[in-house]
């Protein structure tokens, strides 16, 4: 197996979708970050700042941050949970309502422009098969792992 070029391939794939996804919002100001924020408050709403970081496994302050810009645009409104008041939970504008079939449209597009001369058994397999990896990245110890792989490989893991 070509691990190298499997990783390689993964990096252009992530750095292209970038670049699509924050060439297509220019006109609305979004960045990468938050359009992905903006999408997954689509698909759930009302789920608190905190469930927002864990979802997508970013750093709690980057959704703090972006979802302030996201406010500041007028997407989303955020709002004291009414259990506990140290939660923040997020809901869409009735601006980002009207705006959800642009915002969804561009992942379809990018998706759909990628698969294009590929079979859609092979689509299916290779969507399947991204979403198996990555819930085996989400649900490792990655400490574990490292660990684990620096011993297998003959480093000493307290020294790296």
């Amino acid at each position: 197996m070509d691990y190298v070029n499997i990783g390689r391939w993964f990096t252009i794939l992530h750095r292209r979708s970038q670049l699509f996804v924050t060439q297509c919002c220019k006109d609305t100001g979004l960045s990468f970050t938050e359009y992905v924020l903006l999408i997954r408050i689509y698909d759930a709403e009302g789920l608190s700042q905190e469930e927002l970081a864990s979802v997508l496994y970013l750093d709690k302050a980057v959704v703090t941050r972006s979802l302030t810009l996201l406010e500041q645009k007028g997407l989303i409104r955020r709002e004291v949970d009414a259990r506990d008041r140290r939660i923040r939970r997020v809901y869409l504008t009735e601006y980002a309502r009207t705006q959800e079939a642009f915002f969804q449209g561009i992942i379809r597009a990018w998706v759909q422009y990628l698969a294009a001369g590929i079979n859609a058994e092979e689509v299916g397999a290779t969507i399947q098969g991204f979403h198996d990896a990555a819930m085996r990245a989400c649900e490792v110890d990655l400490t574990e792992l490292v660990t684990k792989t620096k011993k297998e490989l003959g480093q000493d893991a307290d020294k790296a």
